[in-house]
């Protein structure tokens, strides 16, 4: 006799788990006890018994339509752990679809308790077996109904203990330590590589770069829950570059499928981002799409993503084409003049253009932001944040010596103590001072003259030969050129490209043999004062 298991679960998270194991050996013992031959096993994972989708839409729902038109042959066994397998609903909706099913001369059989369920049994005229598929039905509604209600208490209780800023769970992101009923803890050194991690994006790495980086220095946090392999992945560094929880905010999520209420606990997790620095990385993400593709960990193309046709508005990239003496080049074409939909045929030299967008706008274009050093900030951080909370407690020392002092005024001790805490504390606050200066130089901030020579120093490394540093300081210019330039109009028919800029700033020019115009906002007599772009934009003209 044939026989098609059937094993099911409610809930996604319950796919790391071994439900479907024990499912699986359970339905196979039943089997090998009755000498039935498994013919087909069926799964439904993450499927409510309890809302019934499983019975229309899901596979249990597909094996039904296959029965009903006559495609299993008659007298096949479905074999289930237990009824709840099939429904946890009201107990017509459950006997009306065994009913439908033993019609066929499909026969129910069940695991725990052992039950089987034909024709004959579902007519009532075995009643014994009739019985107890009756109470194991309404047991299995029951006690969903039981189990739904006790959940939305559970959950409710959770919530308000997190509106109060109580940790109700111990689960929690990577870098935090939950114990239910307390505070959350911090783990500083995961807060640092988070930072890094953003930094990192910031700067123009997207989520392959950053993850290859990772697997390379930093011990994995957590293993792959199918093959439990310990290593980063792209999708983690992805989930934390857009966790809200790194700015502090829980986002109430209910129901099987983990749906988004809407609901926003904004103070539940510390935060551990700055605005700023969460800002920047996902803008840079946003800016960084569509860019992707064999060599986009390279940055060849500083214009991926933002080049279009002016004939078609078809996005233009970087081809190389060979000539008849055996040389390549690189030029800008439209990608639907290649494909065979845009009439525009012509090409422009891409070094011609990459040369004079370099040459006039990088200077504008590089500014603090693009100049940090993910890398030194999170230690600098720690150590400043360290010395600022040793300041305090020795400033807390202080006080309490001097008012001993107050008491005792004649106490050698009391006054030796004193002098060497506030030597100490002298000493704190220098260290201070200057990992304030290292951290300002480690997020960009510099003069106007050393600005220029750091900018000279990436354009030289644009072409260098060490592979790693040629591709992070493209990198940092493709990321940069996205802050300031709008797009880059290709137009084929005369081979000519027109770079636009922000909110209006101007446009520059470049002929095919890479001659440049470019219109001065100087010279155009507008008033920008109410554009913080704009005003920004000309200071660092002026300046330069």
């Amino acid at each position: 006799m044939q026989a098609i298991c059937y094993h099911r679960f409610s809930s996604k998270r319950q796919d790391r788990g071994s439900s479907l194991i024990r499912q699986a050996e359970r339905t196979a013992d039943l089997c090998a006890r009755k000498g039935w031959e498994i013919v087909e096993t069926i799964e439904d994972r993450g499927q409510s018994a309890w809302k019934g989708d499983h019975l229309s839409v899901g596979n249990l729902g597909k094996l039904r339509a296959r029965i009903d038109a006559g495609l299993i042959p008659p007298g096949t066994r479905l074999v289930v752990e237990n009824i709840d397998r099939l429904s946890r609903q009201d107990y017509r909706t459950a006997r009306r679809w065994i009913e439908d099913v033993t019609d066929a001369n499909i026969i129910v059989a069940v695991h725990s308790p052992e039950l089987i369920l034909d024709r004959e049994a579902m007519s009532g005229s075995n009643i014994g077996a009739m019985l107890q598929h009756l109470l194991e039905a309404n047991r299995a509604s029951s006690e969903g109904n039981r189990k739904s209600a006790m959940q939305k208490v559970t959950i409710e209780k959770g919530l308000k203990m997190a509106r109060e800023g109580v940790v109700y769970t111990p689960r929690a992101p990577e870098w935090l330590i939950a114990k239910k009923g307390e505070a959350f803890q911090r783990n500083e050194e995961r807060i640092a590589l988070v930072n890094q991690i953003y930094e990192w994006c910031a700067a123009g790495m997207g989520y392959e770069t950053i993850t290859k980086k990772l697997n390379a220095d930093v011990k994995p946090w957590t293993k792959g829950w199918k093959d439990k392999a310990p290593k980063w992945r792209i999708g983690y560094v992805r989930d934390i570059l857009s966790s809200p929880a790194v700015e502090g905010e829980y986002h109430v999520r209910a129901g099987q499928d983990r749906q988004p209420t809407g609901e926003i606990i904004r103070t539940y997790y510390p935060r551990i981002v700055e605005a700023d620095l969460v800002e920047r990385a996902r803008r840079a993400i946003k800016q960084r799409a569509g860019t992707g593709g064999a060599k986009s960990g390279e940055a060849q193309n500083l214009f991926a993503g933002i080049a279009v046709c002016s004939l078609c508005s078809g996005s233009v990239g970087r081809t190389l084409t060979g000539t008849a003496r055996g040389g390549r080049y690189a030029y800008l074409e439209c990608r639907n003049a290649r494909y065979g939909t845009c009439e525009g045929k012509g090409k422009l030299r891409y070094d011609h253009v990459e040369q004079s967008v370099l040459q006039h706008l990088l200077h504008l274009a590089l500014d603090d932001t693009h100049f940090i050093a993910p890398n030194e900030i999170a230690p600098l951080a720690s150590k400043l944040a360290n010395a600022r909370k040793r300041a305090e407690d020795l400033t807390l020392e202080t006080s309490n010596l001097i008012s001993v002092l107050r008491k005792m005024p004649d106490s050698t001790a009391t006054l030796a103590a004193l002098g060497e805490i506030e030597a100490e504390k002298a000493a704190t606050l220098v260290e201070i001072a200057k990992t304030e200066t290292d951290l300002d130089i480690a997020r960009g901030k510099v003069s106007p003259g050393e600005h220029l020579i750091r900018v000279n120093d990436v354009r030289e490394l644009l072409t260098a030969e060490d592979d790693e540093k040629r591709c992070e300081a493209r990198l940092r210019v493709r990321a940069a050129f996205k802050s300031l330039i709008t797009s880059i109009e290709f137009d084929p028919s005369r081979s000519i490209a027109t770079v636009r800029l922000v909110s209006g700033l101007g446009a520059m020019h470049i002929t095919g043999d890479g001659r440049a115009g470019f219109l001065n906002l100087e010279r155009e007599g507008r008033d920008y004062s109410d554009n913080p772009v704009a005003v920004d934009y000309l200071r660092r003209r002026k300046a330069d």
